[in-house]
């Protein structure tokens, strides 16, 4: 089955629809350029929105300092990096998402990602690190002996996840924008529109 991150939450009732829906993962994002960023201030009640469904923090340039505030803040389970993996991404003691940011072709994995509990292949973007509602020729990735379960992101919305799904048979989608009726804010009816898509792909 194709477990569904729901990433870029900012409101604990979009918190408690995913919830209600059965999302595997949420996704919080902290990255100060982000216009879908999470206030560490709101961690409590985005926390108990959560009913310990496993919470990701998504992080691009922050230091240890700010990883671990939000951490304290949503009780992470996961950390999500958008950049190149450093040796002190590993020392909180979490499980660690990569993010492989594909510029045309799917670049080959690289050896870092050996210690991480996933790879996420999103788009890529000169000016942005997520979030940027493009997609990518994914076929490659069903093929490639990758050796660690594989997300996918980038651009996928309620009318495309399913042959996202068939094309690459990832481990998990991750969708942000797809979803969203402005940044940070989600579309009931686009959730759960999403959420029926990936579920008839895997039936």
């Amino acid at each position: 089955m194709t477990r569904i991150k729901i990433c870029g939450l900012t409101r604990s009732e979009d918190v408690a629809l995913c919830v209600a829906l059965g999302a595997d993962y949420l996704g919080f994002n902290f990255s100060p350029r982000s216009p879908r960023r999470a206030a560490v201030e709101d961690g409590p009640k985005l926390l108990a929105a959560s009913e310990g469904r496993p919470r990701v923090g998504v992080f691009v340039e922050e230091g240890p300092e700010a990883v671990r505030r939000a951490i304290d803040a949503l009780d992470l389970d996961f950390l999500q990096f958008h950049r190149p993996l450093r040796d002190d991404d590993f020392a909180f003691g979490l499980p660690v998402i990569a993010v492989e940011r594909v510029f045309g072709r799917i670049p080959a994995p690289r050896t870092p990602f050996a210690r991480c509990h996933a790879v996420l292949y999103d788009t890529g973007h000169p000016a942005l690190d997520g979030g940027t509602g493009m997609t990518f020729d994914s076929n490659g990735l069903a093929a490639r002996d990758r050796g660690i379960p594989v997300g996918l992101a980038g651009g996928l919305r309620p009318e495309n996840v399913a042959e996202a799904i068939r094309a690459a048979r990832p481990f998990l989608v991750d969708v942000a924008s797809g979803v969203e009726s402005s940044p940070g804010v989600k579309d009931p009816s686009r959730l759960r529109a999403f959420f029926a898509a990936v579920r008839r792909a895997d039936g």
